[in-house]
């Protein structure tokens, strides 16, 4: 199975992709900004918004759940959502729709096709592809959902100030989580010889960028769109009742629909202290009364803590916790 994940991984690879999957491996930062906020103009944009919209044709928009990165909760929201009765969770099987963390794929076989005739580029924009298919693909997934909405989500927000315009009117729900708290269970949750496996370094490093990159969806910044919203796995946690009539509201779900009384009783996804391997992990396990996954990174010692301050203190800052001191 490494072997096939192995092989999977370097396929799907473009010659650019090189350098970073070095840093990768021998465990540096490999990530920058324009990994999740790539330049673009506004006229292109709005093509991009009216390529994906007429795609899509006359489907309802769906809702969208981005987590800051694996292990930020985006199975704990995805199943809060998924209790509403007018919803539509992972149409098609699709447990995890990382479409636009997917997207220079989609640039790199524009960029290609543009190259075959280079006069295309008059007419063509890079991120083309990565509307229309969003679109169409958004359209058929909404067939099987039988005048519900759908939900479809993902860990990861690389290229994430281009969801408002490749997912044009979607109601997007970005998630973000103490990175510490990340950080620590995505240490626990990944084997070392898993290709999904990052250093301490590397996933504070991804952790403050992607935070960066949410961060500028508050209201008064640079990205605010009134579709998305910013929520903290923290305080759904702790009061999942106002998290959850919070989302509902800005999804456009009825919240009278709603069965709050089963908040309580919601079942734990994919805990890092889970004792079960591999896809087990991530079945519905009852939730234990000493279930507690926040603050766990405060096992730390005082060399770790500060070194994740070095990284993100002032991102950790920016979005709300209290430094490592």
């Amino acid at each position: 199975m490494r072997a096939k994940n192995l092989m999977q991984a370097i396929g799907s690879t473009r010659l650019r992709d090189f350098p970073n999957l070095a840093k990768r491996v021998i465990g540096v930062p490999y990530l920058s900004r324009e990994d999740f906020s790539p330049k673009f103009t506004t006229d292109e944009a709005e093509r991009l918004r009216d390529l994906a919209l007429r795609a899509r044709g006359d489907a309802p928009a769906p809702i969208l759940v981005f987590g800051v990165m694996p292990r930020s909760g985006t199975n704990f929201v995805r199943d809060l959502l998924a209790q509403h009765p007018d919803v539509c969770a992972d149409p098609g099987q699709l447990y995890e729709f990382p479409l636009l963390h997917a997207g220079g794929a989609a640039r790199a076989f524009m960029n290609e096709f543009i190259a075959m005739f280079p006069r295309n580029a008059e007419v063509l924009n890079q991120w083309d592809t990565l509307a229309m298919l969003s679109g169409a693909w958004l359209r058929e997934l909404q067939l099987e959902a039988v005048g519900k909405q759908i939900l479809l989500k993902s860990p990861h927000v690389h290229n994430l100030n281009l969801a408002p315009f490749i997912f044009p009117n979607a109601k997007i729900v970005l998630c973000l989580r103490d990175g510490r708290d990340v950080t620590e269970s995505s240490l626990r949750t990944f084997s070392r010889w898993s290709l999904a496996r990052k250093t301490f370094g590397q996933l504070a490093h991804e952790w403050a960028l992607g935070t960066d990159a949410i961060l500028s969806f508050e209201n008064g910044g640079p990205n605010a769109h009134p579709d998305t919203i910013v929520v903290h796995y923290e305080k759904l946690v702790s009061d999942p009742d106002k998290g959850v009539l919070r989302i509902l509201r800005h999804v456009g779900l009825n919240p009278q629909r709603y069965p709050f009384e089963k908040l309580d009783a919601m079942p734990v996804r994919g805990s890092s202290r889970s004792i079960s391997k591999d896809t087990e992990r991530w079945q519905p396990q009852k939730k234990d009364k000493n279930f507690k996954p926040i603050g766990r990174w405060n096992s730390w010692s005082k060399t770790r803590r500060a070194r994740f301050d070095r990284i993100a203190g002032r991102t950790l800052e920016g979005a709300g916790y209290e430094r490592s001191t």
